[in-house]
């Protein structure tokens, strides 16, 4: 059943409407959150910058990584997202949910052939999905494809890759490791871009960093295809004031704080075609995302993982299933 809006959050938005009504729109402050009253909430890794995680993954050298698509026609789902903005988590809760549905979600063993750490990683994948303790979580999902199907039917690959490879904060204008240049410009598949933004703003506080993360998002852009597909996602809504309960929220005012806080994000999907701008003058969708809710116990050594509202799952799941058809 299709996500319910309430009537306060503008169930009636559209991105393409807010472009047009403010086109030449230019941000003067940063988005308004409110943190007053939520419990201890950490949306990255199991609560573990990924630049800071102890995985065997920190020490790959990104020149050399070797990885290989094997399956050449289901597209590819690429969580593209800085250090810590929550991409790891994100495939945790999506693939709870999708289990849940009904679906299939499995490691795709082939991906990084000859690799003795990566083929534990997909020995523990179940586990560590279906597990509510969040202390070495991190390190047992970092930088995997896994396949998602439904009655045996293939529907997309979601690849979940170091938030460094797409954008380092020690090396900001770094260009991507050419493992992510031969995925985006030489796998014939269609690839679907989720592009995070991060409502948990101290870890992008520096005005100059946000503005070259969307300089990476731009190039990505430009190297992609005609088919591929993008999304823009607003992570961690629940630290935010949009968030109206439940797994709603006011969609409008979430897309504002993106627009804000990533200037420029949304004019690099803009349709310019002569003739489909008129319908559709976006290349872009937009949605929120919650993961959920990290709790650290009373002696700060474990940490514990409760899923959020299944509203956030749902919404993002429906865009992609079609852009993956």
């Amino acid at each position: 059943m299709p996500i319910q809006i309430p009537s306060d959050s503008d169930p009636d938005f559209d991105v393409d409407e807010e472009r047009d009504l403010e086109p030449d729109y230019t941000p003067t402050h940063e988005p308004h959150i409110s943190t007053a009253g939520l419990p201890f909430v950490e949306d990255s890794a199991f609560g573990v910058p990924e630049e800071k995680a102890t995985s065997v993954d920190s020490v790959l050298d990104p020149l050399k990584v070797s990885v290989e698509i094997a399956d050449r026609s289901t597209p590819v789902v690429l969580l593209v997202g800085p250090p810590a903005s929550g991409k790891t988590m994100m495939l945790v809760r999506l693939t709870r949910w999708l289990k849940n549905k009904g679906y299939t979600v499995t490691p795709v063993r082939t991906f990084r052939p000859s690799d003795g750490a990566y083929e534990r990683m997909c020995d523990d994948f179940n586990a560590m999905v279906s597990s509510n303790e969040a202390a070495a979580g991190t390190n047992v999902i970092s930088f995997m494809l896994v396949k998602v199907s439904y009655n045996g039917h293939p529907i997309c690959q979601i690849l979940e890759a170091p938030g460094e490879h797409y954008h380092s904060p020690y090396s900001p204008e770094s260009d991507f490791p050419p493992y992510i240049h031969r995925i985006i410009q030489t796998i014939p598949n269609r690839r679907v871009f989720v592009i995070l933004t991060d409502a948990d703003y101290k870890l992008q506080k520096d005005e100059e960093s946000r503005k070259l993360y969307v300089d990476k998002i731009r190039r990505i852009r430009r190297l992609s295809s005609p088919r591929d597909r993008f999304i823009v996602v607003l992570n961690k809504v629940d630290l935010t004031d949009y968030t109206l309960g439940k797994g709603h929220y006011n969609k409008r005012e979430a897309y504002r704080a993106v627009r804000d806080f990533y200037p420029g994000v949304f004019e690099i999907f803009e349709n310019k075609h002569p003739i489909t701008r008129f319908f559709k003058p976006s290349e872009a969708s937009f949605v929120a995302f919650q993961s959920g809710v990290f709790t650290k116990s009373s002696d700060g050594k474990s940490t514990t993982f409760t899923a959020g509202a299944d509203g956030y799952a749902e919404e993002l799941w429906k865009q992609l299933l079609s852009y993956c058809k």
